[in-house]
């Protein structure tokens, strides 16, 4: 649904406000319109969001506000990370972890969500077989990642959150390459699909040793920016931000090749490395 470009939705810090159409404006500025494909990291951080609208229908306007890119196919993170709580994952009422736009998203009627009790993502377009992941890697070959690195004129789109932080894909990069520093643990748990009917399953993700500590460097940001491969435009008290999957993939893996350490915050073989994994509250792929 298209909106007045005039509604104010987030007040930032000095006091301007952030609108429909400012939003609509700057992601197609950093190209995120440019795409079959787009995969979208939330954070409304943008600043305070309006009081005159319930959470609910705040949704519905950024929702509508993405749409208006006329991208195809659009695909959000509905991480839950349920073997990693103890939880088993029911594809239809298990919340995500990944923030309240990206929830409204996943009940929305014409969005299917894939059966990764991990990290799961729910695809609303023509491309569905995105959600069709196969095999038990939440990272590896069959997985949503997978997939979406084999699809043509797919985009990465950061609707207020920071590379540094939410750049799963990285993940499947490190997979990938298979980094010294990670390790394949096998998680166990049920999956509830969405007919109700219960099945056992094991699930592998690409976790780290204990002791090693992820760092993403401003360097890697600054690079793709210097090089036009990550575009990023500041709004409000935050920003909007987008890359190729091919350009995340690639220089990822050029920094990786060239120091495998480069996404640590200190070399992986300063500590023995340590097979121990903490359940209870994950929220990412530790």
């Amino acid at each position: 649904m298209r909106r007045d470009a005039g509604i104010k939705l987030f007040r930032s810090r000095d006091g301007s406000w952030v609108t429909y159409g400012d939003l609509v404006s700057t992601m197609q500025k950093v190209k995120a319109d440019d795409c079959e494909v787009l995969l979208i990291h939330t954070n409304l951080s943008f600043g305070i969001p309006n009081r005159d609208y319930k959470r609910k229908d705040l949704m519905e306007i950024l929702y509508d506000a993405i749409c208006e890119l006329g991208v195809d196919t659009l695909v959000f993170p509905t991480f839950t990370f349920s073997y990693g709580n103890r939880e088993d994952f029911d594809v239809q009422n298990s919340k995500c972890k990944m923030g309240m736009l990206n929830e409204y998203a996943r009940k929305r009627d014409d969005a299917v969500r894939s059966e990764d009790p991990l990290m799961s993502v729910c695809v609303i377009g023509s491309h569905k077989e995105l959600a069709q992941v196969s095999g038990n890697k939440s990272l590896g070959e069959g997985s949503f990642f997978d997939r979406l690195h084999q699809t043509p004129r797919a985009r990465i789109l950061f609707f207020g959150a920071e590379l540094a932080q939410c750049h799963t894909h990285m993940h499947y990069v490190e997979e990938k390459l298979r980094v010294p520093y990670r390790y394949d643990l096998e998680l166990e748990g049920h999956i509830i699909d969405v007919n109700g009917d219960i099945r056992d399953d094991k699930h592998i993700l690409y976790v780290k040793y204990r002791d090693v500590m992820p760092c993403v460097p401003p360097a890697f940001e600054k690079e793709l920016i210097d090089q036009g491969l990550f575009l990023k435009e500041q709004l409000g008290d935050s920003a909007v931000s987008c890359f190729t999957e091919k350009a995340a993939f690639d220089k990822a893996v050029e920094w990786l090749t060239r120091d495998v350490n480069c996404f640590l915050a200190e070399p992986y073989d300063t500590k023995p490395l340590v097979k121990e994994y903490s359940y209870g509250n994950v929220t990412t792929v530790q």
